[in-house]
């Protein structure tokens, strides 16, 4: 009977120090340089098609946000409806 409480009580003990383990890894903390030294870079430039209305007409035209310049040039889509 004593065996038996004496291996649970290892087996307990041995689960215990493992799971310590985890949570007191130094590999999985990071250095607070290495955090703070981190930024971050977006993979492609935003650009959205950007709308004017002129002498009720609708273009459109691409613009970067990234770079904060134009794309191409105006395009024409349509005439605006005249209201009756």
């Amino acid at each position: 009977m004593k065996q038996k409480r004496f291996g649970k009580l290892v087996g307990l003990m041995g689960a215990a120090c493992l799971s310590a383990g985890m949570f007191f890894c130094p590999a999985t903390a990071l250095p607070a340089q290495a955090a703070e030294a981190e930024t971050i870079m977006p993979y492609s430039d935003i650009i959205e098609w950007r709308y004017k209305i002129e002498d009720g007409k609708v273009y459109k035209r691409l613009y970067n946000y990234s770079t904060a310049s134009w794309i191409g040039e105006w395009i024409y889509l349509r005439d605006l409806p005249e209201n009756e």
